[in-house]
């Protein structure tokens, strides 16, 4: 028999177990004790539940959260009190892991009455004065109400532009005009200009600052390096094809274009409110630690900014031009650029995992570390231990993962506990995305130490596949005698120490049918210098244009190896010349379609067996293995899209 002190002390085990779980449903209610039976409602109970108990935590504390959607009226933010403590975690899951649990930032629409019979246009209420440039049909981006112009149809002047064509003429009598905007998207930028009105003598006077700052730098609204398409958008006036829409926000009124056939009422339509979902922020002597989220799917977010006099000055991967002032020179604004903000933000962090899951039907992905001015905390960079592993990335609207920042803290911090290092992104899969700033990618590294990206699947993007490091070279020790000759000196040090990135670990990676849309761009791209910086063991392919691995201004003392690369431009991209501080690259064992020669050249370079393949049969078992290995782990390839990714099934490709 069990005596009495025995008795006790089991049942405290019992009872401290039981108050260590929580659970939240969709039929729950915030005033039941969180149970299993008696769950909560919300997410944000449960996160008051967790902060009651966690600082005496003796084993991980989990919420489970049961299936269905939480719409979100606020973002949920994370500080250093929810932290798990103790050497223990806290553990966000789906309680169901196959069916996840959905969090979204958006307003669901389904009270839909017919606009307009003879075009099909369908109308529905919503708040009068909301805010989003986004509205989501059947868990995809629908397309802003647009009209495609030829660039040679308007002319620029100081305010603006000349509409020059009668084709375009349509535009200074269009209703709506003061809430349009003009939209170009060049080799490597996507670049919105709202309009302020039409003026005398048929000219279009577009806001400041967003304007002056869009025809200055490179690949700019007015002088594209290519042009990949040129419109004008938002306004009800131009909503005639299917999937689009247009949002009078002053009526309280969204209105949409069904695809041909399909009944409205059966159709998922949200639009997104929020800008962020889930904000981790803690500060340099106090940061966010040891949380887990599992089996979460983020969805239904928006970015207004661009909306507003600024504008979206695009500098590619999703750095802008954002503060709202003139400048006397592009190479003035370049120390100043702002990050698109993440749904999902984490900063002065350590050991954190986002685990499973998924983004879909969202605007920006996850913010890991990023600037200052991109956290909505206003606390930036601190990321250390950040793991983003086992999710599905698609209908992103910019990048579905920035690391680092790119602004002097970020390269050059002044405090080092600053410092992004250690995350990793593993065994993911991404595929169209990109879906409103087409200029962005999957994965962006900029400034960090130590980051791994592995085993992952990325296709169907418009840019580049994986992109590595940041600053063209300017901020790198010595600087960069270009940028001297351009003038960014005048506005920012010439640095006379390394900036911090170093230690990249990019293997094992799938990158196939990138550069869908723009140019002047890589499967795997790469900028400014990074010693003991490896990239192995990739397999790229399948692009209309770009090279497998391009390493761009200022790239030194990257190792490229035992990789394959099938490409229809020349496999490898090299921005080598006088001036530049590209150099000291080193890529050897790469199989490939193209004709090589190895050896080195005049800035440092050496490239040493290669070897030309003409069908996947000729490959020795190394780069077979290569083949094989490359994505998500082949225990995993049952989750991977079907429809796209069924070639791989194809015997002669392993």
């Amino acid at each position: 028999m069990l005596n009495p002190i025995t008795v006790f002390f089991l049942l405290s085990l019992l009872f401290s177990k039981a108050t260590a779980d929580f659970f939240v449903s969709p039929s729950g209610n915030d005033a039941f004790r969180g149970t299993e039976h008696r769950p909560f409602r919300s997410l944000e109970r449960a996160q008051v539940a967790v902060r009651n108990v966690n600082k005496k935590m003796k084993s991980d504390i989990t919420v489970f959260i049961a299936p269905g959607t939480y719409y979100l009226d606020k973002s949920l933010e994370f500080s250093e009190a929810d932290s798990g403590y103790n050497g223990h975690r806290v553990i966000w899951q789906a309680q169901d892991m196959e069916r996840g649990a959905n969090i979204s930032g958006g307003l669901e629409i389904k009270k839909w009455k017919v606009h307009d019979r003879s075009k099909q246009i369908y109308v529905a209420q919503v708040p009068r004065g909301i805010e989003s440039r986004h509205l989501f049909a059947n868990q995809k981006h629908a397309l802003v109400a647009r009209k495609q112009l030829e660039r040679s149809w308007l002319q620029n002047n100081t305010e603006g532009f000349w509409i020059v064509d009668k084709q375009a003429e349509f535009i200074l009598n269009m209703d709506g005009l003061e809430k349009a905007e003009i939209r170009g998207i060049g080799a490597f930028t996507d670049r919105y200009s709202p309009i302020e009105r039409a003026g005398k003598n048929k000219t279009l006077i577009m806001k400041q600052p967003a304007f002056a700052n869009n025809v200055i730098g490179y690949d700019t609204l007015i002088r594209p390096d290519s042009d990949h398409g040129f419109f004008i958008q938002n306004a009800l006036a131009l909503l005639d094809e299917e999937n689009e829409f247009f949002l009078d926000s002053t009526a309280g009124k969204v209105y949409y274009k069904p695809p041909q056939g399909t009944d409205i009422g059966s159709m998922y339509m949200v639009l997104g409110k929020l800008e962020q979902l889930l904000i981790l922020s803690g500060t340099y002597d106090a940061p966010v630690k040891d949380l887990t989220f599992k089996g979460l799917n983020y969805m239904h977010t928006t970015w207004n900014l661009p909306s507003s006099n600024v504008g979206f000055v695009d500098q590619q991967t999703g750095a802008f031009i954002g503060e709202n002032t003139t400048y006397p020179e592009f190479e003035a604004t370049r120390a100043s650029w702002t990050q698109i903000p993440g749904s999902v933000q984490a900063s002065a962090v350590q050991n954190i995992l986002f685990q499973n899951g998924s983004m879909t039907a969202i605007m920006g992905g996850f913010g890991i570390g990023n600037d200052a001015n991109a956290h909505a905390s206003g606390i930036g960079l601190g990321a250390s231990g950040v793991e983003i592993s086992g999710m599905f990335f698609t209908e992103t609207g910019a990048n579905a993962i920035t690391i680092g920042g790119v602004q002097a803290d970020a390269h050059h911090p002044s405090d080092k506990r600053m410092i992004n290092k250690d995350n990793r992104v593993r065994e993911n899969i991404f595929t169209d995305i990109a879906k409103t700033y087409t200029s962005t990618i999957s994965i962006l590294v900029t400034y960090t130490e130590a980051t791994q990206v592995l085993h992952n699947d990325i296709s169907r993007v418009p840019y580049s596949g994986v992109c590595y490091g940041y600053g063209w070279g300017s901020n790198d020790e010595g600087g960069s005698d270009e940028y001297e000759r351009r003038g960014l000196y005048k506005y920012q040090p010439r640095y006379t120490t390394p900036t911090i990135m170093k230690g990249g670990y990019i293997a094992k990676n799938l990158v196939h049918k990138y550069g869908q849309l723009h140019s002047d761009l890589g499967g795997i791209y790469t900028l400014s210098k990074s010693p003991n910086t490896t990239i192995t063991e990739n397999w790229v392919l399948d692009s209309p244009k770009g090279s497998a691995i391009y390493h761009d201004e200022g790239s030194r003392d990257y190792v490229v190896s035992y990789s394959v690369f099938e490409t229809k431009d020349f496999w490898l991209g090299r921005n080598e010349r006088e001036l530049y501080t590209t150099g000291n690259l080193t890529l050897h064992h790469i199989a490939t379609n193209w004709t090589s020669v190895d050896g080195t050249n005049e800035w440092g370079d050496k490239i040493y067996k290669t070897t030309q393949f003409k069908s996947y049969s000729e490959l020795s078992p190394t780069y077979k293995k290569v083949v094989l290995e490359a994505g998500i782990p082949q225990d995993q390839r049952s989750y991977r899209p079907e429809e796209k990714f069924s070639w791989l099934r194809n015997e002669d490709r392993i």
